[in-house]
């Protein structure tokens, strides 16, 4: 097992930050890196303290925060190519929603120790089984379907009230309901 070489340390520790807050995989990490040093002409090793001092609770200089910033949105909002409409089965609700506990947990590990590899290794092999599952190439995406199928807590935020309600957001139909699926059963 190799270490990452110290001059590296800094972007590997920002790629997995990146990772748990956007959400997304590590490949996608890697390029929000590469575009906000790009849009804020910035190093790549200026960049990646950027993020790492976000991650901190600090605030990157006004040029990379406002790059960084785009370049998360993008990463979040990046759409599939149009495709044309087919029927899937949806995954099983028991299993996503072990996945989607595991992926939380995950993320919270990844931002407490940004330096454990085998952490981010994890919440990649997560990310790309839940990207998966719920048939999206978007990570942002593949989380909100689950969460959603679920009628579970929006993108890994706390929910008052505990986590048998939805949360009251105005992009989600029936905030706050409990909703049936397709085979009959009640979703919470």
């Amino acid at each position: 097992m190799s270490e990452t070489p110290p001059q590296h340390a800094p972007a590997e520790r920002a790629v997995t930050v990146l990772m748990a807050m956007v959400p997304c995989g590590a490949d996608t990490a890697r390029q929000i890196l590469a575009a906000t040093a790009r849009a804020a002409d910035a190093g790549p090793r200026e960049t990646a303290e950027a993020v790492l001092a976000l991650a901190g609770g600090g605030t990157p200089q006004t040029p990379l925060r406002q790059a960084l910033a785009d370049a998360m949105d993008e990463a979040r909002s990046a759409t599939a190519p149009v495709t044309q409409p087919y029927t899937r089965l949806l995954p099983d609700p028991q299993a996503i929603g072990a996945l989607l506990k595991r992926h939380r947990g995950l993320r919270s590990r990844a931002l407490a120790a940004p330096h454990d590899l085998a952490v981010r290794n994890e919440l990649d092999d997560a990310t790309y089984t839940l990207c998966i599952l719920m048939g999206q190439r978007n990570a942002h995406t593949a989380l909100r379907s689950a969460e959603l199928l679920l009628g579970t807590e929006w993108l890994g935020t706390n929910v008052p009230g505990g986590a048998d309600r939805r949360p009251e957001h105005p992009s989600l139909p029936g905030s706050g309901t409990r909703q049936q699926g397709a085979t009959g059963r009640d979703f919470p």
